[in-house]
């Protein structure tokens, strides 16, 4: 039986579980997330963004299938969007929860750190976890998707307080009636945020640096089929295809269902829209915060949220620097030039995530990109063509509703 280590209890790390059983690969898995559990990070921001719904589309999920969360409660919990369904975040982790339990993965989740990684001189990788005991599995999985938190150049020596708050880490649960609350950033993120704040009775200001622009998904739709993907996964330089990335990802962008919330939230008065705006300094007078932006104005603000992104770096990852040491290879933009397969080349270790999208594209950190690096991992392991093998799972090899699919 094959021993798997997996960092990280996210989706990535339940998209590759769950392929790995549905396979019906002979593997032996441990998964290590310090919450314990599968997709804690997820359930913390969707509670604390107040977030009701994905933004994905109901096909977009863990499991190779792309119907089998349809198929699992029927149109219950599902938002009609643009010819599309979009699963409220409840539908979403009730799968989720679906998945765990029928697939024997409750128990696989160790509630610990990878504190480090080291290569050996055959390309085995040891894992050291936070109570020093240590792992030699025969595959290690990076489901980690580390990112460094981007602030404004004027917040970040404030960082640090509690007044002054990345996304990351904001709740608008704690959001009084009455508090003034500026929210820094004009994403999907920044927008969830003010309107969380909102309607618990805050006044928000909300500055961007350029208009909001509203788009379904983060990524055009066309990246999904051969159309963009074959041009990008034949450009041979990696460079070329970071550039590609970022043009296909841009900045933060609004979906048209919750920038009318957002409208509606404006047009009562809850929220300040200022676009168009940089924020050039910021103070702090007792448990307030003065923001200082361009135009000479100042917010005075009782929380202010950066809600402005972060960035994958292999090289801002202490359990990636091993890797980059031992075996190195193209880095273009923080991101790795991978091999078809996902694995660090003369490693036994497989990347997921947004550091895989140099090979699978701009859509590799979303829930897509998981399916199809779940399938690169699977075939991998079982002497398969990953370039080939990484298309959704489906009985009998045709695409349809789901067939009684665990």
């Amino acid at each position: 039986m094959t021993s798997i280590l997996l960092i990280g209890g996210g989706p990535a790390a339940l998209a590759a579980a769950v392929a790995l059983r549905c396979h019906g690969v002979d593997a032996s898995l441990e998964v290590v997330d310090p919450a314990g559990e599968w997709l804690a990070a997820w359930r913390r921001r969707f509670a604390h963004q107040d977030i009701a719904c994905l933004r994905s589309p109901a096909v977009h999920h863990p499991h190779p299938d792309p119907f089998a969360l349809l198929g699992h409660e029927g149109r219950d919990g599902l938002v009609p969007s643009g010819g599309t369904y979009l699963p409220t975040t409840a539908r979403f982790l009730r799968f989720v929860d679906h998945l765990v339990a029928v697939h024997g993965l409750g128990e696989v989740v160790v509630p610990t750190t990878a504190t480090d990684l080291v290569i050996d001189d055959r390309g085995s990788a040891e894992v050291t976890l936070a109570d020093g005991t240590r792992r030699r599995p025969d595959h290690v999985v990076m489901c980690t998707n580390t990112r460094r938190q981007t602030w404004p150049a004027a917040l970040r020596p404030l960082c640090g307080d509690a007044v002054v708050q990345h996304s990351e880490t904001a709740d608008v649960r704690e959001v009084h009636d009455g508090e003034r609350v500026l929210v820094v950033g004009g994403g999907l993120s920044a927008a969830h945020l003010a309107i969380g704040a909102a309607r618990r009775g805050a006044l928000v200001t909300m500055v961007t640096r350029r208009r909001i622009l509203t788009r379904r998904f983060d990524v055009h739709p066309s990246w999904l089929g051969p159309k963009k993907r074959r041009p990008f996964e034949l450009e041979p330089d990696p460079h070329r295809r970071r550039i590609a990335i970022v043009n296909a990802r841009g900045g933060g962008t609004v979906p048209p269902r919750v920038h009318r919330d957002l409208v509606s939230e404006v047009a009562h008065g809850r929220v300040e829209l200022r676009e168009r705006v940089d924020v050039v300094g910021a103070t702090l007078d007792g448990d307030r915060c003065r923001v200082h932006l361009h135009d000479g104005s100042t917010v005075a603000a009782d929380r202010v949220w950066a809600a402005t992104g972060g960035v994958v770096d292999v090289g801002d990852d202490p359990l990636c620097a091993e890797l980059v040491g031992h075996a190195p290879l193209t880095i273009a933009g923080g991101l790795p030039d991978l091999p078809p397969d996902l694995r660090w080349p003369g490693t036994n270790v497989h990347l997921t995530g947004l550091a895989t999208a140099l090979r699978l594209g701009p859509t590799a950190g979303n829930l897509v990109g998981h399916r199809r690096a779940a399938l690169r991992l699977v075939a991998s392991l079982t002497g398969g063509d990953p370039t080939r093998d990484d298309r959704p799972y489906t009985a009998g090899g045709v695409t349809g509703p789901a067939r009684a699919l665990p």
